[in-house]
């Protein structure tokens, strides 16, 4: 491997890397306190190459996934009476097994050392002792093995799409440049907005009471799962009130962008005119927005956000290069799903 391509590839690493202690950091700090709970019943829902996923396994998906106890996804995914939502989550475990199958063969699995490591790192970033950090999973509603399988599963995406994709996510200068001159109206300084958005509130003035943060995170979650990225939020408004009755539609209006939350004002500059977001946190609740209208406001020089147009650029490819690794696998893979 020459010198210019080990540079880049751990320059993949480490922005890979940031993302994840960003991503747990604000997992940690928005999933309320609350004693974990589960039921001792186990199975086996899938076979993948005569490798079998458990019931247990795909119960803490949907604990990590919808931020809540594993007690209450446990009662989830047995009241669950749409089997394309189970399915989901057991199809997220069937596509990592695949994967990590496939980089055991190229001897490129994941050490435990590695996983240590990424724990220290995400421990020292929300500056708790092991103890404090113990006591944040079981606030979670998991376990360290559980945890310690959600880094990994982080950990084997990188890696599988280093191994057989690295150059398709490479992203040079001129391509970002094409991408900042193809997405012009989202770089710019102020201006105005006109939003849809469905807002799902909690109590201020201290932490949510969980079973009313589970709620939110499941109804919005129901929501973009039940809608077309293209539709109007208003189509979900139903699903949402059906679950979280508190929901609130925004009315529309333009409204300055600086006026906005700065999570919004951060999902904004992530969105094109007419896409929407999926569900993200703030203080005061869970937001889905979609960007209606843009105008006004000073374009932003390239330099001014060519590393980060660099790093959702690369981000949107290796998203794609996923999807292609998985549905190469698939092809001569030998999946049994049992529901």
């Amino acid at each position: 491997m020459n010198t210019s391509r080990e540079g880049k590839l751990k320059e993949y690493r480490n922005g890979w890397e940031k993302k994840l202690l960003v991503c747990v950091a604000a997992a940690l700090l928005l999933l309320s306190a609350a004693p974990a709970y589960s039921r001792v019943i186990d199975g086996v829902v899938a076979l993948v190459n005569n490798e079998p996923i458990t019931y247990s396994e795909v119960r803490e998906e949907v604990a990590s996934g919808l931020g809540m106890p594993l007690g209450d996804a446990d009662v989830f995914l047995r009241e669950q009476k749409d089997v394309g939502t189970v399915l989901r989550w057991v199809n997220t475990l069937v596509e990592m097994s695949l994967v990590r199958s496939e980089l055991k063969k190229k001897n490129q699995s994941i050490p435990d050392s590695e996983i240590d490591r990424v724990l220290e790192n995400v421990r020292k970033a929300n500056k708790v002792s092991e103890a404090q950090f113990a006591e944040m999973l079981v606030a979670e509603g998991t376990t360290l093995d559980g945890y310690r399988s959600r880094i990994r599963m982080q950990l084997e995406r990188g890696a599988i799409i280093r191994e057989r994709k690295f150059k398709e996510v490479n992203v040079t200068d001129d391509e970002t440049r094409d991408f900042f001159r193809e997405n012009s109206e989202r770089f710019v300084l102020g201006g105005e907005v006109r939003l849809e958005a469905l807002f799902f509130p909690l109590p201020s003035g201290g932490p949510a009471p969980e079973e009313k943060a589970v709620r939110a995170r499941y109804a919005a979650y129901q929501v973009v799962t039940s809608i077309r990225k293209e539709q109007p939020l208003s189509d979900g408004l139903e699903i949402a009130r059906a679950l979280f009755p508190e929901v609130e539609a925004a009315p529309g209006d333009f409204i300055s962008t600086e006026d906005l939350h700065p999570e919004v004002q951060r999902e904004i500059r992530r969105l094109g005119t007419g896409e929407r977001s999926e569900p993200f946190p703030t203080e005061a609740g869970v937001y889905i927005i979609r960007v209606a209208e843009r105008r006004g406001g000073k374009p932003l020089e390239f330099s001014q956000v060519k590393e980060s147009l660099s790093e959702e650029l690369t981000d949107r490819r290796s998203e794609k290069a996923l999807v292609d690794i998985i549905a190469d696998l698939k092809k001569s893979a030998s999946i049994d799903v049992r529901l």
